[in-house]
């Protein structure tokens, strides 16, 4: 396989990433649960040069716990989050997995936040956990 695609809720937000992900993470922290709705989000990341992305997206940006500036695009029409960015990890994007077509594409390999996660939530002991974000 070499690459995936995917769209919003809605479809009026498609992509296409020319490359496999890079990294497929669980994530527990506070702005993943809060801005998905859900107790983690899995996150695909791509390099954002193998991205190519179509409608109309916009955009919220706050500082995360790290000091880094962190990007949420979301679909204009459906509200849909799409993609993340962060200032810490330049060129790449965060892909939120509930928008990818080929569920196969994502295979977490690790968990991070862990120290956040909601003490209910189960964890994949098999993967690579991690407290916080690894640098």
């Amino acid at each position: 396989m070499t690459g995936f695609s995917g769209k919003c809720l809605c479809g009026s937000v498609t992509y296409t990433s020319s490359r496999d992900p890079i990294l497929v993470a669980n994530c527990h922290c506070d702005d993943c649960r809060k801005s998905s709705g859900a107790p983690y989000s899995v996150n695909v990341l791509v390099p954002e040069d193998r991205l190519t992305i179509k409608g109309n997206l916009k955009e919220f940006t706050h500082a995360a716990d790290s000091g880094n500036q962190m990007t949420k695009r979301f679909c204009g029409t459906c509200g849909a989050q799409v993609f993340g960015l962060g200032s810490g990890r330049p060129g790449i994007v965060s892909v939120k997995a509930g928008t990818i077509d080929d569920l196969d594409v994502i295979v977490p390999t690790r968990t991070v936040y862990r120290s956040s996660k909601i003490p209910s939530t189960p964890l994949d002991e098999g993967l690579e956990i991690f407290e916080k974000m690894p640098t």
